[in-house]
């Protein structure tokens, strides 16, 4: 989980870093680099939103798990 929530910050800072590069490039009209920071800021976010799902299912099994459990106690 630790791993997880480290990438997680990992790949905000790279849509963070993405994204001023891409303010940058625009106003130098450096076209090629704005290319390359949006495939990179895409490619972030992709990841993020995978990681997120991941997080978020672990979570519904230990939550299920735990309910169970619970529920075994009291039966």
């Amino acid at each position: 989980m630790k791993k997880r929530i480290i990438l997680n910050a990992f790949y905000t800072l790279g849509i963070l870093i993405s994204v001023i590069g891409l303010k940058w490039a625009y106003q130098n009209a450096n076209y090629p680099i704005l290319a390359l920071l949006i495939a990179t800021g895409a490619f972030f976010l992709y990841l993020k939103i995978n990681i997120v799902k991941e997080v978020k299912t672990d979570l519904k099994t230990k939550e299920e798990a735990y309910k169970a459990s619970v529920k075994d106690e009291t039966i």
